[in-house]
């Protein structure tokens, strides 16, 4: 790589153990560059612990909408490879393959999940006010881009006038009886940045221009991820090598609801080793974490049972899609209203 690079992140108060476990695993698998945090809403007790080991950057109070914030270095006068990391990601290996592409001017992503490497809208172009009409191509996640400055120097701020332009009450909105994925379907705007990030991607940037990573460096599908050793945090998936894992959507399994989606895959297993261990950057206390994350027996074995329980109501809900789908209208609504109230609990 010929430049150096620099990792931004966004994170507060709830989402401390997931910023702690991101940077621990970069220094983890050898990543010394800079790691500037963008704080909206950290505690002071959080920043003085942050101090040695990131930059920290105190977001205006009038910034916007949090959901939109993802570009916003390009305020920062940035120089070299900016890299944009999301707080709930652990890094399993090195990145020099994205940031050397990133180097030599190509914008390095990762693919969206399977479900969704085809979204695509019309609206896209007025919506987002785009130079022409965005093609097909594959949709990408938004929670790690690494771009060159010197190549592209104001595509942070074009991404920035893009999200300026989101419906804020078309974002991530969940219409009663509907799963997410139906209302993703059918809500040209519901992923705010991320959407804004592919139609520019679409409509003004040439194709060759993408550096889209293989499928397995970013598993789909955490609960097929393998931890193959935890000490250094090697991860397979499908048989061939991750760099990162993204536990997306919420709560997070660290927060006092993390219950209701706690899994026994490779994010949750790798947590207690990224943030207890003695060799880490920076450690919390086991204390600081619900049970099911403390690495110990008793904290294994909650995590079975939770992961027990989360595997029944997901495949009960799944029963209940494929029943509604040949019962009448007035019986199918109240089993819909039914599966809605079991995925809250969970």
């Amino acid at each position: 790589m010929s430049e150096r690079a620099t990792f931004h992140t966004i994170a507060n108060a709830r989402y401390f153990p997931g910023l702690v476990a991101l940077v621990n695993s970069m220094r983890l698998t050898g990543h010394d560059q800079e790691v500037v945090v963008l704080d909206l809403g950290l505690t002071l007790g959080q920043r003085e612990r942050l101090a040695d080991h990131v930059t920290l950057v105190q977001l205006p109070n009038q910034v916007g909408h949090p959901a939109f914030m993802k570009p916003y270095p390009h305020r920062l006068a940035p120089a070299g490879t900016v890299v944009l990391i999301d707080s709930d990601m652990i890094v399993t290996a090195s990145l020099d393959e994205p940031l050397a592409d990133a180097a030599a001017g190509l914008i390095a992503v990762f693919g969206d999940h399977e479900s969704t490497r085809s979204r695509w809208f019309a609206e896209w172009e007025q919506g987002f006010g785009l130079s022409g009409p965005p093609r097909h191509q594959e949709y990408v996640n938004a929670g790690f881009v690494a771009i060159s400055q010197e190549h592209w120097p104001n595509f942070l701020t074009r991404w920035a006038t893009a999200c300026q332009l989101l419906p804020i009450d078309r974002y991530a909105v969940l219409p009663r009886f509907l799963p997410r994925r139906t209302a993703m379907d059918g809500e040209p705007f519901w992923a705010g940045d991320q959407d804004a990030l592919n139609a520019i991607l679409m409509a003004e940037i040439p194709p060759e221009s993408l550096a889209i990573r293989p499928r397995s460096q970013q598993p789909d599908w955490l609960d097929e991820a393998e931890v193959v050793d935890e000490q250094t945090l090697e991860c397979r998936y499908r048989g061939e090598p991750t760099l990162i894992l993204h536990l997306s959507l919420a709560p997070k399994p660290w927060e006092p609801t993390g219950w209701r989606r706690a899994r026994n895959n490779a994010y949750v297993r790798l947590l207690p080793r990224v943030l207890l261990a003695d060799d880490v950057a920076l450690r919390l206390s086991p204390a600081e974490l619900p049970l099911w994350l403390r690495g110990n027996r008793r904290g294994r074995l909650a995590l079975g049972v939770l992961d027990r329980r989360r595997r029944t109501l997901n495949a009960l809900e799944r029963r209940l899609r494929r029943a509604s789908q040949r019962l009448p209208g007035r019986v199918r609504k109240r089993l819909l209203d039914l599966r809605d109230r079991l995925s809250q609990r969970g």
